[in-house]
């Protein structure tokens, strides 16, 4: 054989095996640079969506108290409408037998009612318990507030209430209609909100952290954030090497 053919075959050879490698090689990464793109733009959506679900969990804890909001506190009156609800049995000339049944029984068998300040903290902490667009810190925050709201509210009112229909029905006192005396009956309430830690200014103070860890979440993807906080943390660090 001749060696020029030799040579020339294999050059061609090599020529192929070049052009082979070379388009896989732009293959491999065209896939990757769209399998980036793809995953950029995914997480680019999922962090918006984290964002807008952060911006309303945080105006929903800061209702209670924004004045503009229909559910600020001073706008409710749950124990207020409570009683006027229990009341009626004791009043309403309409449910006098039901009423003379209960005084024959000496008790109350009807239950409380949830009030609507527990119903709307009940509905509002059963989709952020499994919301995947919490982030976990923040999550366990929240949930823990609201669940211990409910707990320690629904403790105090059973206890108040069932106390009040107890006494009611074996007729140790009258039904509640002054507002004076509604008022004493809420502020007892409201003593024993505040001895566990679920008055209104605490609560208030609570919710003003959790939109700290909200704000702080937001902050995380600023870039100069991050340049700020490593030159104020290599500061830190020289002045405690320094003493």
């Amino acid at each position: 054989m001749d060696l020029s053919s030799i040579k020339l075959d294999d050059t061609l050879k090599a020529v192929q095996i070049a052009f082979y490698v070379v388009g896989t090689s732009v293959a491999v990464l065209t896939y990757r640079a769209a399998r980036r793109g793809l995953l950029n733009t995914v997480a680019t959506e999922y962090q918006k969506r984290v964002m807008d679900r952060l911006q309303q969990l945080s105006e929903d804890l800061f209702s209670e108290f924004d004045d503009a909001s229909l559910t600020h506190w001073s706008r409710t009156n749950p124990v207020h409408d409570t009683i006027k609800e229990i009341n009626e049995i004791f009043i309403d000339d309409d449910l006098v037998d039901l009423k003379e049944e209960i005084f024959a029984a000496r008790r109350y068998d009807y239950g409380i009612p949830i009030l609507p300040n527990v119903l709307r903290l009940m509905h509002m902490l059963k989709p952020i318990t499994s919301d995947p667009f919490i982030p976990r810190n923040i999550k366990a925050a929240v949930v823990d507030l609201i669940e211990n709201r409910i707990n320690v509210m629904q403790s105090i009112y059973n206890t108040e209430f069932e106390r009040y229909t107890d006494r009611l029905a074996k007729r140790k006192q009258k039904p509640l209609t002054k507002l004076d005396d509604i008022n004493k009956f809420h502020n007892r309430i409201i003593d024993q909100l505040n001895q566990q830690g679920c008055g209104i200014r605490s609560i208030e103070v609570d919710t003003h952290n959790i939109r700290a860890m909200i704000q702080d979440y937001f902050e995380s993807f600023n870039p100069h954030r991050r340049w700020w906080h490593r030159i104020f943390a290599a500061e830190r660090r020289l002045e405690h090497n320094q003493e």
